[in-house]
């Protein structure tokens, strides 16, 4: 029918009458294409993402979006364009043809690469996805993808089968290693690092090595992104997460306490044995009243079997005020008494005796933490003096001895 519209039009040279036939089916089919693309981008979209925000369910939601529906209409382009010229009965040049072939094979690896991101996202929505994250899964298959996509094109182009094209590029197995190096080893670390449970997403981890102090906001296939404290990004290789040592505190965000170990430098010349006005005075405490009765009690029981005032036992202002201060924790709703929790002293070194407050604070949250932290030794140092003891400190006059 185009032919006997070009005759009628003065067309008589049978190579030209060829030619503008090809180039008349040729422009038709491209036409047709582009109608099916406007079709697939705009219609289908706007049907599909409609009738996906009318149902209840959240997933059709977040499985199909633009982007989706770009790289679907990107597919369609070639397929209408290979129907088209079936249809009618044109059959382009070998490279155009080609060109159709590649353009249908990355359209498709684009078209799976969305549909992954979809289902990732969707995956996302599930509490779940925290402890078990997809998505360095979903990269690795994506380059598996696209591996195969550089193949086939390859293929489509040189007219090579696929197997011998496989059997090539085995000779270049050691140089796609050391392309692929981090890759390799980001996947082989995120599988470590799944399987193990040794990192997540909203995880807080420290890794000095790398500066990262903060909360981990994305688990990739080579990286992982940490936020720190300070609102900065750290970017750490995934497989440093195995190779080197990092803290996660997410056992101690699931356990019902957070570790309080801060100590105070007692001066030794302040310790002393306790005399009776001290003793009265003490005793009027509601948290030392049935500890000072019974240790008197118990000491008055041994030293009256000795003779001698020097082999005596008495009660000394320090062991008092830890144990002051062991009674005073124990009533303290901050803190959880199911964990340990003890006031100690530690090997005395130049600058005094270390008593050190080693309990959990039942408030995790930093802030509070911290505030429960500090109420405490508050407390410490206020009633320090009621026990006649000085915490040690260097005269303003001193400066300290480098260690």
């Amino acid at each position: 029918m185009i032919k006997d519209l070009l005759q009628q039009c003065g067309v008589t040279s049978p190579d030209l009458l060829a030619t503008l036939h090809g180039a008349v089916l040729f422009l038709f089919a491209v036409l047709v294409a582009w109608i099916a693309h406007l079709i697939a981008k705009k219609v289908l979209a706007r049907i599909v993402i409609g009738i996906a925000g009318k149902t209840s369910a959240r997933w059709d939601d977040l499985l199909f979006d633009k982007r989706f529906f770009n790289r679907l209409a990107s597919l369609v382009i070639p397929i209408a364009f290979n129907i088209t010229a079936e249809a009618t009965n044109y059959h382009p040049a070998a490279f155009i043809a080609k060109v159709v072939d590649v353009w249908i094979v990355l359209a498709v690896a684009m078209l799976v690469t969305a549909l992954l991101e979809g289902a990732n996202r969707v995956y996302k929505s599930y509490p779940v996805s925290r402890d078990k994250p997809i998505k360095v899964f979903i990269q690795v298959f994506n380059i598996f993808l696209y591996c195969t996509a550089a193949i086939i094109i390859i293929g489509i182009f040189t007219g090579k089968e696929i197997s011998a094209l496989l059997t090539g590029l085995a000779a270049f197995a050691a140089v796609l290693m050391l392309v692929f190096k981090d890759s390799i080893l980001g996947l082989v670390a995120g599988i470590q690092l799944s399987a193990n449970n040794m990192a997540r997403i909203g995880d807080w981890i420290v890794m000095p090595s790398c500066g990262a102090d903060g909360e981990v906001l994305e688990i990739t296939l080579t990286t992982v992104k940490v936020q720190n404290w300070d609102k900065t990004i750290t970017t750490i290789p995934t497989y440093r997460l195995v190779s080197d040592a990092f803290t996660n505190w997410r056992g101690m965000e699931e356990s019902r306490g957070r570790r309080v170990k801060r100590s105070v430098n007692i001066d030794v010349r302040s310790v002393h044995y306790l005399d009776e006005r001290e003793i009265e005075v003490l005793r009027q405490s509601a948290l030392l009243k049935d500890y000072i009765e019974k240790k008197l009690a118990d000491l008055d029981a041994f030293n009256a079997t000795q003779g001698n005032l020097l082999d005596a036992r008495r009660l000394t202002n320090i062991g008092t005020f830890r144990e002051y201060m062991e009674s005073w924790l124990a009533r303290d709703p901050d803190i959880n008494l199911e964990m340990t929790h003890m006031v100690r002293q530690l090997q005395p070194g130049p600058t005094g005796i270390p008593l050190e407050i080693y309990c959990f604070s039942a408030r995790q949250q930093w802030v509070e933490y911290e505030r429960v932290q500090a109420d405490i030794f508050d407390h410490l140092y206020a009633v320090m003096d009621l026990f006649n003891l000085q915490a040690f400190q260097y005269p303003g006059n001193v400066v300290p001895a480098e260690e």
